[in-house]
């Protein structure tokens, strides 16, 4: 299981929607989670049909910026336990396991002056339940100033209340690989602000139940945050599991689909039965399938690897810098 959670600063975005879509085909997360939207719950929920993740609950303020939506796949079921401006905490009853968790997704306050409110919020969440518990998202806060990247240092009190928060709630960070900043605000010179403000904390038993988890800072140009990956077990070594054959809207952006389409089902004689047609059927999305992996992946893998490449070159000229 993996899970995404992405301050993606605007979900009504055309290019920023595009974005979340490749993020979601290439890493196929069980829940994505989206802090400043700042758009209402009707388009934001809208975004599940794009997604392919049935399931959204939302939660925007008319007049405010902010905004938060939790997507997750229909195989996966989940309680939610209480929503607002700042957290969506719900239980995972986790089947193959035979346990349940709890997961909060989290925007902390960026107004400086407001911020003990936010961690008063995080305070009183802890005596609800007591079962493992896993906590997501942008916290608006660095933990250190090892974590500031920028001329401006953190101020000293925000990390240390950040730090008790997170000790009186038995929550521990859980590292990340990647750049070591998740916040880039572009600015030039001594105007430039990296901190890492987007992270992944658990209690000890949740870490317990998930000891192969996995931190990862992902690159997006769509938004001045990373985008988090986190997942709960380590890829299987072993014979891979049948995936069943799906037809990808993304297909449709190449010319040549209408012209393979036809060509393979001229290649099948005329159907008689309902048999005949599932057979043909079959064969010819085995037939889209190569066809998109000699069209389409490649693309995508293009794409992918000079994103890597960007990556490498944008950490290694920023740190030595």
């Amino acid at each position: 299981m993996t899970i995404l959670g992405w301050n993606c600063r605007s979900a009504g975005d055309h290019r920023t929607v595009q974005e979340l879509d490749r993020l979601v085909h290439t890493h196929r997360p069980k829940f994505v989670f989206l802090c400043e939207t700042r758009r209402n719950n009707v388009i934001v929920e809208r975004l599940r049909w794009i997604l392919g993740l049935k399931h959204c609950v939302a939660h925007h303020e008319p007049g405010k910026g902010g905004g938060l939506a939790l997507f997750w796949d229909e195989s996966i079921e989940v309680e939610l336990n209480k929503i607002g401006d700042r957290i969506i905490d719900v239980i995972v009853h986790d089947m193959p396991k035979g346990i349940k968790w709890r997961c909060t997704f989290v925007y902390g306050e960026p107004r400086t002056h407001l911020g003990h409110l936010f961690w008063d919020l995080l305070r009183n969440m802890k005596p609800m339940l007591n079962i493992p518990w896993l906590m997501v998202g942008d916290f608006n806060e660095a933990m250190c100033q090892d974590e500031n990247f920028s001329a401006r240092k953190s101020g000293e009190k925000q990390m240390r209340d950040f730090r008790e928060t997170l000790s009186f709630c038995n929550l521990h960070d859980l590292g990340f690989v990647g750049k070591p900043w998740t916040y880039d605000n572009k600015q030039l010179g001594a105007r430039n602000v990296r901190v890492r403000l987007d992270r992944a904390v658990a209690c000890q038993g949740w870490m317990d139940c998930f000891p192969d988890y996995h931190v990862q800072h992902l690159t997006s140009p769509r938004s001045d945050h990373c985008p988090l990956l986190i997942s709960l077990f380590k890829k299987t070594n072993g014979k891979p599991t049948h995936r069943i054959n799906r037809y990808d809207d993304h297909w449709e952006k190449e010319a040549s689909l209408a012209d393979h389409i036809e060509q393979t089902w001229a290649m099948y004689r005329k159907p008689t039965n309902l048999g005949d047609i599932a057979t043909n059927l079959s064969g010819a999305m085995d037939s889209l399938q190569s066809w998109s992996k000699q069209t389409v992946s490649s693309v995508v893998e293009r794409i992918e690897k000079l994103r890597k490449e960007l990556n490498r070159t944008s950490t290694s000229r920023d740190i030595h810098s």
